[in-house]
């Protein structure tokens, strides 16, 4: 059969820039079990226990190496290299940290400005196979309703988004009716703004059988979920949603803890012969690499990645066999003209 397609596309509202995802089909070769994350495929078509990795993963350990390039005849090509440079290395890192959105005077971006590094650290997350945490546009519910946690609309074929008590959207004591859960959560906490020293099937799961006692359904990584828990300023880089003047340019807990469950391999089981690393790595201005960013106003009207994927034989793992990142012109692109040094991986168990 032909690859499955996904784009995570991107639109203009009047509090933010917003990015959505549609997935086509895949055929299922085998049942799993409930486990921990949000991914790109997972859903009601695919099967909600897909688990997505980067190309190059077939089931075998080892380093999954990815190369990330910028078209040589993109419009902004040159000003787009550090800031390229500096989200293949925060990927490549995984070191996830609270208060991790800065705005306003806390930021080098104009008032007006959208930072292109931002974005493009949220579209490299699908591009190496996360998903939104949230329900987002692609639910075709607006704010504040598509700040909850991604789901299924469930057999009513109606999202159920009833923000509970707390009044928040995305938070545990929201009431989701038959919404099927695809956030994979702490079994310990249901807290996505911490991260268990290990990271696989033994902490983390998609079952809501597993949330902490008087949680109703799996938090996500939301600005609202994080102030009511105590971390403001927070927010997970795959919770849709990019806001003129704002810097988001290192991962939260969440986006760390999905990409390490994935690399437990097909056995969602850290530690053993299917475990891989990822090594992301910048390929200059090329067309010749795995991931290629490029502006091309016919492609998107803000950004977009779009990605194809194969099923792993044997199982309901889904690797990426294509990616592409497209970004509109039409908008006050801010470039980030300062190389990150490789920061020092600062993981640890919260």
């Amino acid at each position: 059969m032909a690859p499955p397609a996904c784009a995570a596309s991107s639109r203009l509202r009047s509090a933010g820039l917003l990015a959505g995802l549609a997935l086509t089909a895949l055929a299922l070769f085998a049942p799993a079990p409930a486990r921990a994350g949000a991914f790109v495929f997972s859903g009601e078509a695919n099967g909600v226990d897909v688990v997505t990795h980067p190309t190059g993963y077939t089931g075998s350990g080892g380093t999954v190496s990815v190369t990330v390039c910028i078209d040589p005849t993109s419009a902004n090509a040159a000003e787009m290299e550090i800031p390229v440079r500096n989200i293949v290395d925060t990927w490549n890192q995984r070191d996830p940290i609270t208060g991790n959105l800065l705005l306003g005077g806390s930021n080098d971006i104009p008032s007006n400005g959208v930072d292109f590094e931002s974005v493009a650290l949220h579209e490299l997350g699908h591009c190496i196979g996360e998903a939104h945490a949230n329900l987002a546009s692609e639910s075709n519910l607006s704010d504040p309703q598509a700040n909850a946690t991604k789901s299924t609309d469930g057999a009513d074929n109606g999202f159920d988004t009833n923000n509970g008590a707390d009044d928040v959207y995305g938070s545990s004591d929201d009431l989701r009716d038959d919404d099927v859960n695809l956030h994979w959560f702490r079994k310990s906490n249901n807290n996505p703004f911490s991260i268990a020293n290990t990271v696989d099937s033994s902490t983390y799961s998609r079952d809501l059988a597993d949330l902490p006692s008087g949680d109703n359904f799996a938090a996500n990584g939301d600005r609202s979920v994080s102030s009511l828990l105590g971390v403001p300023n927070t927010e997970a880089v795959m919770q849709q949603g990019t806001f003129v003047d704002e810097d988001q340019r290192r991962l939260s807990h969440d986006d760390a803890a999905t990409l390490l469950y994935a690399m437990s391999g097909i056995d969602e089981i850290a530690g053993t012969s299917d475990d891989y690393a990822l090594s992301l790595s910048y390929g200059g201005l090329a067309t010749n690499c795995d991931v290629i960013l490029d502006f091309d106003n016919a492609q998107t009207g803000f950004a977009v990645c779009q990605v194809g994927g194969a099923f792993i034989s044997g199982s309901d793992h889904v690797r990426i066999t294509s990616a592409e990142i497209f970004f509109n012109t039409g908008f006050s692109w801010h470039f980030n003209d300062v190389l990150t040094a490789d920061h020092a991986v600062v993981f640890e168990a919260v």
